[in-house]
This record gives C-alpha cells, structure tokens and sequence, in this order.
C-alpha cells in the first residue's frame, strides 16, 4: 500500500488532501467502498491514535463526514472498525449542511438497519436517547426518516431501540448513588 511508504506526516497530510470538488478525502472514498474493512483498519493503524478522531471528522463540502457515507451504504464491516475508534459517539452527532442529516438518519433512510444495529449496540442507553431525538432542518428524528421512506423495519428498530433505551435512562434516573430505587 502506498500509505506504507510515506512517513507518518505525509500520511496524514494525503489523508487530508481533498480529492475533488466535493471536498472528499481518501478516506471518503475508502470507507464508501471497503466492504470488508480491511482497508479502513489499515489505514487507521498506519497514523497515530490521536488521528483518528482528526480523520474520520473531516467533513466534505456538505459537511459529511466518513461516518455518514458508510451509514449510508449500509457498510457495517468498516462501521464496526470505525465505532471501535476514540470519540466515535461525537461523529454520530454531526449533522450535514444540506439537510441537517446524521448518520443515523441516513441509515434510517436507506434501511440500514444492521448500521443501526451496531451504532445502537456501540453507544450507551442516554446518548442513543439523544442520537434518536436530533432533528434534520425539517424536523424531523431518524425514526421518522425511516418511515417518511417507507422502511417499516428500520423504523420498527429505532422505535424499539428509543423505547428500551429511554426506559433503561428513565430507571437509572430513579435510583440513588446506592442503585436502590428512589
């Protein structure tokens, strides 16, 4: 891999080069397509732990980030590499600048709901709460995206998914510093 051959400094920097008009990186374009995530993980493994937060942030002209490209193609191999990373719950977090969308709105759209599954599976019960109750700029939650579009099963999943994880919030909210219920 080319990455291999440039020292630590130029590898991040081509990381960080836009490839095109649409601002992408290499990354971009690596994780929309590494099925396997085999390339993703090589890639993060070839610069410093610290720029991985810096990597999978950076954002395109429409302010998307890596994150919301594998959310949208549904690629759970490089969404279960990319979750295991430091500051992942913030990236969920970023909304792009079309229409406000996360990536967790966007895998409610296209019906990715093993995308879902493992986002919902990375976070705790009161961050999910959150994640589950941001609105794009019209409005709306990724639960309603996911049945402004038809698609019953991811909606059913994020509605289950809010349900458990409020009440898991709810409980923890009603106990003391003991864990005895108040």
């Amino acid at each position: 891999m080319l990455l291999q051959c440039l020292s630590s400094k130029d590898r991040v920097r081509l990381l960080h080069t836009k490839l095109n008009s649409w601002d992408w990186t290499l990354l971009h374009l690596i994780t929309e397509f590494d099925k396997t995530g085999e390339t993703t993980k090589t890639v993060l493994e070839l610069v410093s732990e610290d720029q991985h937060y810096h990597l999978l942030s950076v954002q395109t002209v429409t302010k998307q980030t890596p994150l919301h490209r594998v959310c949208r193609s549904n690629n759970c191999a490089v969404l279960e590499v990319t979750s295991e990373q430091t500051r992942y719950k913030l990236l969920l977090q970023i909304s792009d600048s079309l229409r406000g969308l996360t990536p967790l709105h966007l895998a409610a759209m296209h019906n990715a709901t093993q995308a879902i599954r493992i986002i919902a599976d990375s976070v705790s019960s009161h961050h999910l709460v959150h994640l589950l109750t941001i609105t794009n700029r019209p409005g709306f939650t990724p639960v309603q995206k996911a049945a402004n579009h038809g698609n019953q099963e991811a909606e059913e999943l994020l509605q289950d998914y809010y349900t458990t994880a409020y009440l898991i919030v709810k409980a923890l909210q009603q106990t003391d510093h003991t864990g005895n219920i108040l």
